[in-house]
């Protein structure tokens, strides 16, 4: 996967592209082959959601990697799909989880090579990528899966998963406090992070999100991830 730093407000710059608004983040865009990404520095993230939503629907994963009061950092990676077709929610969220799996090794990579303010960083993204996973599952997936399976937050799958959610926040609070600092013991917040992780990612792809994508028709399917990326 290559990644290419666009700057604010480049993609949309109107003396770069004097075409309509979206024209310009639409030539970055398909300049990606399918696998490679592109990251983005914005002022109005939903605007940008909105544009891509309508001109490039079903060929895009949007990934906030931090805001700020000042700007806002996103990745826009390509997908090996048509322009239009339709997601669901199984495929979306798993393909999150192996991103988030992905930025937690190269964090600690770098950590084992003695690159700490590096493997901080990556951490970081990791974290605010995890936390907003999380914030998404239980502000719309789990909801959704709630009213269509006849259970409520108290009860179920999805109350076991929220209380996961909760020992998963635990272990993140520890393991950042800690990655940037040589002499921390970070082995034991992490190991405890993977065993919970690991069981409860299984359990959203085997049991949650698919149930989720069979309650659904193939347009509430597309329409639950578009609200998911807007988070």
């Amino acid at each position: 996967m290559t990644e290419t730093q666009i700057p604010t407000p480049m993609p949309l710059e109107a003396p770069l592209f004097p075409a309509p608004e979206s024209l310009g983040v639409f030539i970055v865009f398909d300049r990606l082959r399918p696998g490679e990404t592109v990251t983005l520095l914005q002022n109005r993230p939903s605007d940008l959601l909105e544009q891509l939503q309508r001109g490039r629907k079903g060929q895009f994963e949007w990934s906030p990697v931090n805001e700020d009061s000042r700007t806002f950092k996103v990745e826009l990676f390509r997908r090996d799909a048509e322009c239009q077709s339709m997601r669901a929610v199984n495929e979306a969220l798993s393909w999150d989880h192996d991103r988030l799996d992905a930025l937690e090794a190269r964090a600690f990579a770098a950590r084992a090579n003695g690159d700490f303010a590096e493997a901080k960083a990556i951490h970081a993204v990791f974290a605010y990528g995890l936390r907003r996973h999380i914030r998404f599952e239980e502000e719309i997936v789990f909801p959704e899966f709630e009213a269509r399976a006849g259970f409520t937050p108290h009860l179920g799958p999805t109350a076991v998963m929220r209380d996961e959610h909760r020992e998963i926040l635990r272990c993140l609070d520890s393991i950042e406090a800690g990655i940037k600092d040589p002499s921390a013991n970070v082995d034991l917040p992490r190991h405890a992070l993977h065993t919970v992780l690991g069981n409860h990612n299984l359990k959203e792809e085997n049991i949650v999100y698919p149930l989720t994508d069979q309650a659904l028709t193939a347009a509430e399917r597309d329409a639950l991830v578009a609200r998911i990326q807007a988070i």
